[in-house]
């Protein structure tokens, strides 16, 4: 499934980090599959390994009371997709701060 947020289609929401490949791109926890509430936003170069971190460190149960949605980055450099991240907080009306 896609999951459009602003000019990103993000792909998800998953509930087992097993479909998700450990390669460069953005990511987004949230607690409903349908209306997106991100508990955590964020970047990274290994999506499944940052996934899986993030989710033991704020003890949150996949598939259970969160899910993801990632958008693959390939080429992107880590600042490209801090600038990514950042408009998608601007989305949410959330601060990045």
């Amino acid at each position: 499934m896609t999951i459009q947020i602003g000019r990103f289609s993000f792909r998800g929401p998953f509930s087992n980090l097993d479909e998700i490949k450990n390669r460069p791109g953005l990511y987004i926890l949230h607690r409903n599959e349908i209306d997106i509430v991100p508990v955590i936003i964020g970047q990274t170069a290994l999506l499944n390994a940052n996934i899986a971190d993030e989710i033991k460190a704020h003890e949150l149960n996949l598939g259970k009371d969160c899910y993801v949605s990632v958008y693959n980055t390939f080429c992107a450099l880590q600042l490209d997709r801090e600038e990514m991240i950042k408009e998608i907080y601007e989305i949410f009306h959330l601060d990045s701060n």
